[in-house]
């Protein structure tokens, strides 16, 4: 069950939203007055998230439910030793950290790697979907590798409530393509936040964006993509290959950035923000700058957690470079089982390494439009590795973008018009060219409050004048 389905849309959220709006509304005062004012929300929550990855990972629900619950008495074990002034158990908070991680990373990797399952996107189109075999459960390893963490640090106390601990590591809104939620940031949210009309009124924005950006964008985008990577080597031209993998890089960014989109809205909605996962990406002018903008929160879940990043280090060159490649061998691995996208990871490595330990300053001294092509360039002949099913299908798209034997094929620009048009409208709609765009966004987030706020009053005037008169024929009102 994915956010673009019909069952989610029409059963799934309406359901839990009302649900979770009507908890808030039975919650008895001397609750709220104790700080327990979303506790039936956040066991509706709860309830749904397990459900929301039950229809998705079916059988392997029981792992999913037993490594929550095995996380949460791990973090507790940790808070509690930690409170002791006992040199006997000094050291337990760390051993116990470690057999959480260790336990999450084999879970993890058994899964991912040593028996991948098919994918669960409907629009199969590349391998970051493996992502989720079973599903839910790359997010929930990181989550609860955060929760364990931050615990562990002292950041942030244990859930005393397994509800809360459940809904931060199975919040259904974070486990279809993030983002990644650290604990420290999510975890202050769950006893107390705002969920109010007009943070209701953002995340149906939010929510819309998204699912333009993956059903109107992205899936039109997908067919080029696909005609091109499926091609033999003799049947693939030059504009053909090089227009493929352009379409390719718009859907992969529509997809995941409107996943990305929607799941911030879903979380708004309750009450909970969200940090942002994309940053105008392709509106970066190097590779590192690219990584600044691109799946923020696994970049920064990994100098948080791992304690590397892909930023220069101060403590020499070679350091520098293996905290770097250790960065995007993680990233490789995050996307999926498969080697080149190992090696579409371990190259942008070599490029930001490139870039920040050999080019340095001589880097910022090119003109801009030169450091924008070359940028687009690298990221464009990357993705090819990342979209091909293997490295030798990656050097035919490559040999095709280099080749003048064969430009142009009869049928290599036979797109549909809603492709073009996606084409057109995704190369505007993926690069920041509207600075004054934030006051149009107040301005549609006031007006969906406005609209909101009438059909909720008209659905609750409408039901009153209904029970009004089913009283009155039945005889109890007069």
């Amino acid at each position: 069950m994915l956010f673009t389905d019909s069952i989610f849309l029409l059963r799934f959220l309406p359901i839990v939203v009302g649900l979770f709006f009507l908890a808030l509304a039975v919650t008895p005062r001397n609750w709220r007055a104790r700080g327990w004012r979303f506790s039936l929300g956040n066991a509706v929550l709860a309830v749904g998230s397990s459900l929301f990855v039950a229809c998705g990972s079916g059988p392997f629900i029981r792992w999913i439910i037993a490594a929550a619950f095995l996380n949460y008495l791990v973090a507790l074990a940790i808070d509690r030793a930690r409170q002791v002034d006992d040199d006997r158990v000094g050291a337990l908070p760390e051993a116990l950290l470690t057999l959480a991680v260790t336990g999450n990373v084999v879970l993890l990797g058994a899964f991912k790697y040593a028996m991948p399952l098919p994918v669960v996107f409907n629009e199969r189109s590349f391998a970051v979907p493996q992502l989720l075999a079973p599903f839910g459960l790359t997010f929930l390893a990181c989550h609860a590798i955060s929760y364990v963490a931050d615990v562990s640090r002292g950041h942030m106390p244990a859930q005393g409530s397994p509800i809360r601990a459940a809904l931060y590591l199975l919040f259904f809104p974070l486990l279809c393509a993030g983002p990644l939620v650290r604990y420290r940031d999510m975890g202050p949210q769950l006893a107390t936040r705002r969920a109010t009309m007009a943070a209701f009124a953002y995340g149906v924005r939010r929510w819309l964006v998204g699912f333009c950006k993956v059903v109107l964008l992205a899936r039109n985008l997908a067919g080029p993509a696909d005609a091109v990577f499926r091609s033999s080597a003799g049947d693939l031209g030059l504009l053909e290959a090089w227009l493929g993998t352009f379409c390719f890089a718009l859907q992969i960014y529509f997809q995941l950035s409107g996943y990305a989109d929607m799941a911030i809205g879903f979380a708004r909605m309750f009450g909970i923000r969200v940090v942002e996962n994309f940053r105008w990406p392709y509106g970066a002018d190097t590779v590192t700058e690219f990584w600044r903008r691109w799946n923020l929160t696994l970049v920064g879940w990994i100098r948080t957690y791992i304690g590397v990043s892909h930023e220069a280090s101060e403590a020499g060159m070679w350091v520098g470079v293996r905290e770097i490649f250790v960065v995007f061998l993680v990233v490789g691995f995050w996307h999926g089982p498969g080697w080149n996208v190992v090696v579409w990871g371990m190259l942008h490595g070599g490029f930001v390494a490139f870039e920040q330990l050999v080019l340095g300053a001589r880097l910022d001294r090119w003109p801009a439009l030169a450091r924008r092509l070359y940028c687009v360039f690298v990221v464009l002949l990357l993705w090819v590795l990342f979209r091909a099913e293997s490295v030798d299908g990656a050097v035919v798209v490559w040999r095709a973008m280099f080749s003048l034997a064969n430009p142009v094929e009869p049928t290599s620009l036979l797109m549909t018009p809603i492709e073009w048009a996606a084409l057109v409208i995704g190369s505007v709609a993926a690069v920041p060219f509207w600075p004054g765009s934030g006051r149009w966004l107040v301005t549609v987030d006031a007006l969906t409050t406005s609209i909101l706020i009438l059909t909720s009053t008209s659905i609750i005037f409408v039901w009153r004048q209904f029970a009004n008169t089913l009283l009155f024929l039945t005889g109890r009102r007069r």
